[in-house]
Formats: C-alpha cells, structure tokens, sequence
C-alpha cells in the first residue's frame, strides 16, 4: 500500500527536486528515532540551517497533527527558519535532509532514554554551532510523554 500522506504526496510530485530527503527518513513504516539535519546547497556551499530530535522523524516532517512538520509548514507557507526560506527562493540552491543519528530507545529508564536524544541532538548543534551554522535554534523539552515510554518499557519486559 502506497503513502497517502498529502504532504508528502505535495512533496514528492512537486518539491522532490528541490528538497531531497534521505531515503530511509521516506519509510512511514519503520520510523527513525534519532537526529536529523536541515542543510541548505548552493554550488559547493552547505550550510547547516536546523538540527532536531524525533520519536519518528518521518512524522516530524510529515504530520500536520499536533505541532505541524516541517514540510507542512513549508507547503503552507509559515515556515519560520530563514537560512531555509532563502534556499526555497534561490533556484540554484536545494534543502538537503540527513538523518545525523538514529537513538533507539533502550527502555532501560525513562529519563535516561530522553537524556541520550536531548544529548545527541545538542551534541550535533554545538559541533555545527561552532561553525557558525544552525544558529536559529532555542532549546526544545522532551518530545516523548512518559506514558507512551511506559507502554513500550511494559512490552518489552512482558510485563
């Protein structure tokens, strides 16, 4: 059965050439969990314009439920990062979307399982930071509420 996600469907027939998405981030079916990078491509220039942290980062991009994905906000013009709203004017540059780090939950400890994805994605902000690139982001809280942890932790010990 084919993705009938409209976003994506928007993607895919109209902006596939101007963004490109890694493969891996395109299979709704087995969602990464982990860090993804937003880079815009002029020529030879990359610029790192936004790192974020997901449960499934296909839904971060996808989802029009909750807090809208990125190419939701895109496709309806209220996208906020400007590095990003350039490169869609710019016809020689393109929006390239990377997966920096899958972070499996290891449903050993709630809290430990939101600390190693709020390192991991601040880790990869600082080493960009320090190239002064993805300097339009603020500090986000935790993107996993501790029942939906509590569910997962309960069926992988068969309790």
């Amino acid at each position: 059965m084919g993705n009938k996600n409209l976003t994506y469907k928007w993607w895919k027939n109209n902006m596939a050439d101007k963004i490109v998405i890694e493969k891996e981030i395109l299979d709704w079916e087995n969602p990464i969990r982990g860090i993804y990078g937003i880079f815009t491509r002029e020529n030879e220039d990359v610029y790192c314009a936004y790192v974020g942290r997901a449960n499934n980062i296909y839904n971060r991009f996808f989802s029009s439920k909750g807090n809208p994905g990125h190419l939701v906000e895109i496709k309806n013009n209220n996208y906020k990062n400007e590095k990003v709203k350039q490169a869609l004017e710019k016809k020689a540059a393109i929006i390239e979307i990377k997966v920096l780090e899958e972070v499996k939950c290891q449903y050993d400890d709630y809290y430990k399982d939101m600390h190693r994805l709020a390192f991991a994605e601040y880790s990869h902000i600082r080493k960009y930071q320090e190239l002064n690139q993805c300097l339009e982001q603020l500090p986000d809280g935790r993107n996993m509420n501790k029942d939906v942890w509590d569910v997962e932790y309960r069926k992988r010990h068969n309790i």
